[in-house]
């Protein structure tokens, strides 16, 4: 259990720490572009609305994942694990692209976990991000969880198969993968998954990504 959950916090940290990253490199590309005509779910209105749509994330992941730096502590895995019912977690995405001019990405999570069937379905969707000219821009298409799997090494482990395509004026990125990571709290809370070492097709090219998956239960 010890080891679990030390490899559980392990990976949180890891995951803490990629997400600081990649918050820092789209804000530097969203102020640069915050002269211009905005853009997101209402351009025009002065204040882009994605800036909006990270301050919902960040707060999320200080509540999930804490911040090691801080001293705010992450949510502890799950130590009574439910054999029945569905929970639909609501989140987020983020996705970073190792390419020579690195993308980051983000997006919306909704993943439903069925206990009794340990059917797992759900989607990431709504991207936007940076592009190879380092510009903030709206992904069409979407991620589909195709699959998944409840438990592992630890009763709180969770799976879960992720496929889809994203697109955008001179991008194209074709995801197939797998995360992994834990359920949160007792009662269940949250979830985070990530997947430190995943390929990505950038264009036709085969690229190096991290994606970072944290949703909480849905209200």
């Amino acid at each position: 259990m010890r080891r679990n959950l030390t490899k559980a916090l392990d990976v949180g940290y890891k995951s803490v720490q990629m997400m600081l990253r990649m918050f820092s490199i789209f804000l530097a590309a969203l102020v640069l572009a915050a002269c211009g005509a905005g853009g997101g779910d209402s351009p025009g209105s002065g204040i882009d609305p994605r800036l909006g749509r990270l301050d919902i994330y960040a707060a999320q992941k200080l509540r999930v994942l804490g911040d090691p730096g801080a001293g705010v502590m992450a949510m502890p895995v799950t130590a009574e694990m439910p054999t029945s019912g569905t929970v639909d977690f609501a989140g987020f995405a983020t996705i970073n692209i190792e390419a020579q001019d690195p993308l980051v990405l983000f997006g919306d999570l909704l993943v439903s976990v069925t206990f009794e069937t340990e059917q797992i379905a759900g989607h990431m969707n709504r991207f936007f991000g940076t592009n190879s000219q380092g510009q903030v821009v709206d992904y069409a298409g979407d991620i589909a969880v195709i699959s998944g799997a409840v438990g592992g090494a630890a009763a709180s482990d969770v799976r879960l198969e992720y496929a889809g395509m994203l697109t955008a004026p001179d991008e194209t990125l074709v995801f197939d993968g797998t995360a992994a990571g834990s359920f949160l709290a007792t009662p269940i809370a949250a979830i985070s998954l990530s997947e430190l070492e995943a390929a990505v097709l950038h264009n036709g090219i085969m690229t190096n990504a991290t994606l970072l998956l944290v949703g909480e239960v849905a209200q």
